[in-house]
């Protein structure tokens, strides 16, 4: 015969079993019949990292970063993966207004952004794509400008050009 906790708890046979606290299980863990799991989103944490290298190539694992671009002089190119998962989101940010920011993309994928601020828009369509990147100079860059970048697994496209002028390649 089965041993059941309410059985011994009454207030957990008739109220039910529920805690604020996290549990931890240190064995496995099996489950008969419906069981239902809630997980409560703690919000969006990111990882922030200030680079001065010349080049970076982040890699879909690093999906989520905030790259902060420190080099004091000339361009600092970011290329992207391959443009494969759907998801993967970069953030990118002038930390040295005498640097240059280069975000490129990886073979032929294609980067689609739509931006009053990015030089070689559209007109009629508002749109910028470029298969060889987009750059923040240091003719007009300033602290602060950013560039949020997401795929869709087939498409980079720019979420928006918070700030400063970005130049198609």
């Amino acid at each position: 015969m089965a041993q059941y906790i309410e059985d011994f708890i009454p207030v957990v046979k008739y109220q039910g079993l529920s805690t604020q606290k996290a549990v931890v299980l240190e064995s496995t863990l099996a489950v008969t019949g419906v069981a239902s799991f809630v997980a409560v989103p703690t919000g969006i944490k990111r990882s922030v990292t200030r680079g001065s290298t010349s080049t970076y190539a982040p890699t879909i694992a690093d999906s989520g970063m905030v790259y902060v671009a420190m080099l004091g002089s000339a361009t600092q190119t970011y290329t992207l993966p391959a443009v494969a998962t759907a998801g993967v989101t970069f953030t990118f940010v002038c930390g040295h207004a005498s640097g240059e920011i280069l975000v490129t993309t990886a073979g032929t994928d294609p980067l689609v952004i739509t931006s009053f601020a990015a030089v070689g828009v559209d007109a009629d369509t508002g749109i910028v794509t470029v298969t060889t990147g987009v750059k923040n100079t240091a003719a007009t860059n300033a602290i602060g400008d950013t560039l949020t970048i997401v795929s869709d697994g087939t498409t980079w496209f720019g979420l928006g050009i918070t700030s400063g002028i970005w130049a198609t390649q």
